[in-house]
């Protein structure tokens, strides 16, 4: 008997089997024997199944995978086998070993009756840009379909095939734990081949995903740290885009020597919107910044981030307060420049006006970057009223109690920074949507907090400030350029980069953007605003788009307000799509710039691709009392504008109602 069936314990040795290895590991791997061809040829079936009941033990609900060697010729996975009896078994190793090319041994596991298996990848196999678990599989007795399982890294549900036949069979923690297990002992994702016997996950064979290569690039939209929300125009790129470059990340990299990185541009503007470089967030985050996790790929992030820097006084006590006196002083400047503007003759006087501003625009971008990026975010205790009303940038905030109080919004604020964008003195369309928002919601803004924003609020307000004083300047000098023949419309001038802006300013060099250009410009801006654009671009190639047109019958996020709502989808992609919202609409958002809040009010739900409950969106909700699930991901892309949506925020699921309206 010896002979024949060999059990295999742990062992971590180079010369074990890959079964004993995974063991040592600590890997649930199922009980394992080695069987012999020379002793299997000489037994009979019956006798065979009887040696194999025999070692196994037990009860006769018994099942077998037995391990048949490389699917392929030089292949690490094994080609599996799954038997449910002793003589099932038996029938199997004859047959294998009675080939000509049998091989001298093989492995085989027994476990109780199999109740559902599949295989588990410990990132998403397609999607370079999630660090989503993907769990597939079929479950005994509910259909031949395979189901799908999709969780977020922490174990909560992003996606389940209808009626959820793999988390009511099987459920979410031990998927997650066996993820945690695998990533924990193996550098590279894997694909891990698991059975479930009804009481535990066992693991039969694991390999690396070899279509998940570490990429050598990565840039993503989603990393704006509040300084990107949405669609840019071309010459706030060239501008903010700009001062931030030369203000905080050259000299930063400088000081901390970065020389690789002294060439390569940090931000980039592909479908009208600002992608980061990740390889800047990889550089912060080894000086000790956890927050910079989530602006890399998955396949950069270390499976246990570096802890965070210690406490400087310099750099956590003088640095705050340094920053807080430079931002009051930038202020009082953005004041004494907007009490006077150059008169429309006054060309010199214009643009000496423009370089003052931008002149402010760096020593801004100085700042804000240092708050953006290496200071840890503002932590602020109280209510959802206090906590948004130290968020908010002070024209926001009061836009948000004027609302309450049915008087004018400030005339200063906006729905962005970006100068392409109306203000609120303006009076823009959008406006008159607010009309409809319900009394009870109006009466609850009043709660909030007017006590001193946080800097970054401070910051982004005064960045609100200079891009309202930069669109009054940049509106009067495109009369002039119209006048002098050399825009179409005055608002063309947001649509020039900034070196066509001296050009054309200066009437100099023959590489002027013609009208069929900026017209160009102008469409696919907006398209873009409208449409969203992909998460993120690795190696070249967009993740996150939506390329299918198909949408997904159930989503699943994580419940922050609960309640339940239904009405139609309303994505909203940029401050552009604010004038398409309408009461009852559930307002999906990936990214949200302050200056839209007053618009969420009228929504009957809320759908957040962020995962921190402390947006300004989820706090809004929370003090509204609006149906709120976060965490939902690819909602941007699985969702369509129209369609009938209904929302059990207690239980984190979207489920779409209806078809399109």
């Amino acid at each position: 008997m010896t002979a024949l069936i060999e059990p295999l314990l742990p062992a971590a040795d180079a010369a074990a089997e890959r079964v004993q290895q995974w063991a040592a590991m600590g890997l649930p791997v199922p009980p394992s024997w080695r069987v012999r061809g020379d002793a299997v040829r000489s037994m009979g079936a019956g006798e065979l199944a009887d040696a194999l009941a025999a070692a196994a033990g037990g009860n006769d609900e018994r099942y077998w995978v037995l391990h048949q060697g490389p699917a392929t010729p030089g292949s690490q996975r094994e080609s599996l086998l799954n038997l449910d009896s002793d003589r099932a078994l038996a029938a199997a190793l004859l047959q294998l070993f009675h080939r000509p090319d049998a091989p001298a041994q093989v492995i085989v596991q027994s476990l109780p009756a199999r109740q559902a298996a599949g295989v588990l990848f410990t990132r998403h196999p397609v999607r370079q840009d999630l660090e989503h678990i993907v769990v597939e599989g079929v479950v005994e007795h509910a259909g031949s379909d395979p189901a799908r399982l999709i969780l977020h890294r922490d174990g909560h549900v992003a996606f389940s095939s209808q009626d959820d036949p793999l988390g009511q069979c099987v459920g979410a923690p031990p998927f997650t734990q066996l993820a945690d297990h695998l990533r924990s002992r193996f550098d590279r994702p894997q694909a891990g081949e698991w059975i479930y016997d009804g009481r535990q996950l066992w693991l039969v064979q694991t390999l690396p995903v070899g279509s998940l290569p570490r990429p050598d690039e990565a840039w993503s939209r989603r990393a704006g740290f509040g300084l990107w929300q949405q669609a840019v125009s071309p010459l706030w790129y060239t501008l903010a885009g700009r001062w931030l470059k030369t203000a905080f990340w050259r000299p930063l990299g400088e000081r901390l020597g970065w020389r690789e990185l002294g060439n390569i541009e940090p931000y980039r503007r592909q479908h009208s919107h600002i992608y980061s470089n990740s390889r800047f967030f990889q550089r912060l985050l080894d000086e000790g910044r956890p927050e910079m996790n989530e602006a890399m790929p998955p396949a950069w992030r270390p499976v246990t981030p570096p802890a965070p820097r210690g406490r400087h006084w310099r750099r956590d006590g003088l640095r705050p307060w340094l920053a807080g006196r430079q931002l009051r002083n930038l202020s009082n400047q953005l004041q004494r420049l907007g009490t006077s503007d150059p008169a429309l003759a006054d060309l010199e006087g214009q643009w000496r006006r423009l370089m003052q501003l931008d002149r402010l625009g760096e020593a801004l971008a100085a700042i804000e970057g240092w708050l953006a990026y290496c200071q840890a975010p503002d932590a602020h205790g109280g209510d959802a009223a206090a906590r948004l009303g130290h968020l908010l940038p002070p024209a926001h905030r009061d836009a948000l109690i004027a609302l309450g109080e049915g008087s004018a919004l400030p005339d200063g604020a906006g729905l962005g920074a970006d100068p392409v964008m109306p203000r609120f003195g303006e009076q823009p369309p959008e406006l008159a949507r607010l009309l409809d928002v319900p009394a009870d919601r109006l009466a609850r803004l009043s709660a909030l907090s007017r006590s001193m924003p946080g800097l970054a609020a401070q910051a982004a307000g005064l960045r609100e400030q200079l891009g309202s004083a930069l669109r009054r300047l940049l509106l009067g000098m495109g009369q002039v350029l119209v006048a002098r023949g050399r825009l179409v419309r005055d608002e063309d001038i947001f649509f020039v980069y900034f070196d066509e802006l001296w050009l054309l300013w200066q009437e100099q060099g023959s590489r002027r953007p013609d009208a069929e250009t900026l017209g160009s410009r102008k469409v696919r801006f907006l398209t873009d605003a409208y449409q969203g654009a992909p998460d993120w671009i690795i190696d070249q190639i967009a993740y996150g788009a939506r390329l299918d047109q198909r949408e997904r019958p159930v989503l699943n996020g994580r419940a922050l307000v609960p309640g339940k709502a239904s009405g139609p989808a309303r994505l909203v992609h940029s401050g552009w799509a604010l004038s398409q919202v309408q009461p009852g609409d559930v307002l999906v958002l990936d990214q949200c710039d302050s200056g839209w809040l007053p618009w969420l009010c009228l929504a009957s739900g809320l759908v957040l691709c962020g995962h921190d409950p402390d947006q300004p969106a989820a706090l809004l909700a929370r003090l509204l009392g609006i149906p709120c699930i976060i965490g939902v991901d690819d909602a941007m892309h699985c969702l369509v504008s129209d369609s009938l949506l209904q929302l059990d925020s207690a239980a984190g699921v979207i489920t779409r109602a209806g078809p399109t309206t």
